[in-house]
């Protein structure tokens, strides 16, 4: 990142993550401004205790580094990771019945795009996330193709985690990103940066 860059970031970061947060529908401690969409995400992937058995159910079209990630996981964890195929385009009604007949009781997380980079679906976030907190399941939304491309509050999508690139649809400077943390999650969410007990 050139200097000029940071050093432009850090003297405006907590007016830009407060003017994020009120454009965007959040409160502004459950905002963080990140490199990108794919260091939001993984702080989220990487930040939740999960234990071996725990089952991700993601898609086969979610973003490479974020299947990898999930595979790291898997590796180091022991946890399983279920990637679900769907056709494109499809409805929202599909996606949705292909998740909910996808969860079993060791499912922990659902993990998918708003909307893919590869085909352009659109998911049913809001339903997606309100079924899985009925059930105690996490929602991690990578959010880099959706946000400012059209108009919508994070706050009425109700998922857990939200990931983005800032530099896609707002035009910001590469090397911004925003993840915004569901207020009750903050607390039990490990950084990939570590920080001081508080």
């Amino acid at each position: 990142v050139p200097v000029y860059h940071r050093t432009l970031i850090e003297r405006n970061i907590e007016t830009a993550r407060r003017r994020l947060a009120a454009e965007f529908g959040a409160d502004p401690e459950e905002i963080a401004i990140t490199r990108n969409a794919s260091e939001s995400l993984q702080i989220a992937q990487m930040g939740l205790d999960l234990k071996p058995g725990d089952e991700i159910v993601t898609t086969e079209q979610d973003y490479g580094r974020m299947l990898t990630t999930w595979d790291q996981r898997a590796r180091r964890d022991k946890i399983k990771v279920t990637r679900l195929d769907f056709p494109c385009p499809t409805t929202q009604a599909d996606l949705y019945q292909r998740f909910e007949k996808a969860i079993t009781p060791q499912t922990k997380v659902l993990h998918f795009c708003h909307i893919t980079n590869q085909s352009g679906q659109l998911f049913p976030v809001r339903d997606l996330s309100r079924m899985a907190r009925q059930r105690g399941i996490t929602t991690i939304v990578d959010g880099a193709h959706a946000l400012a491309h059209f108009p919508f509050k994070l706050r009425d999508l109700e998922m857990d985690f939200y990931g983005v690139s800032l530099h896609k649809w707002l035009l910001a400077p590469t090397g911004t990103g925003l993840l915004y943390v569901r207020k009750d999650r903050i607390a039990s969410t490990w950084p990939l940066q570590a920080a001081p007990e508080r």
